[in-house]
Parts: C-alpha cells; sequence; structure tokens
C-alpha cells in the first residue's frame, strides 16, 4: 500500500464532517455541475482534506505537498 492510499485511510478514520454536510456538497456537485470546492459545504471539506493530507505527511516525514502528485482534495473525498 503506498502513502496515497494509507493516507485515503488516514482521511477516512479522521473526518469530522458529518454526513449532511457530505450530502449536500455531493447534491450540489451533481445538481449545478461545480466542483466540489465551490459547493457551500465542500470548501470546507476540502480544507479538512488538505489539512488530513498534511498532517499525515508530517507523520510520516514527507514533504510539504506531497499529495498533488497523486491527486486533489477532491480526487480523495470521491475515493472514500
Amino acid at each position: 500500500m503506498n502513502h496515497w492510499e494509507k493516507a485515503i485511510d488516514y482521511v477516512r478514520e479522521k473526518r469530522t464532517w458529518t454526513d449532511a454536510e457530505e450530502e449536500v456538497a455531493l447534491d450540489l456537485i451533481d445538481r449545478m455541475r461545480c466542483p466540489l470546492s465551490m459547493t457551500s459545504t465542500g470548501s470546507g471539506i476540502c480544507e479538512e482534506i488538505r489539512s488530513l493530507l498534511d498532517e499525515y505527511g508530517e507523520e510520516n516525514d514527507l514533504p510539504e505537498d506531497w499529495w498533488v502528485d497523486f491527486g486533489t482534495e477532491e480526487d480523495l473525498f470521491f475515493k472514500l
């Protein structure tokens, strides 16, 4: 398992956004055809994902923004 896969599990375990916030974001993505970061709840979700990815990287001695080579916050969101 590589760091990206481990980080997905890390975010899955540590996330604090609610199912309701996720549902709002998914509904707006579907209805308005906009990215996660542009939905009313998605910007907070993206911030939390970014923070958790950075936290994972620090705990595993990875360089800053190590995860950008693997995907975006939205990519990770849809893998959860």
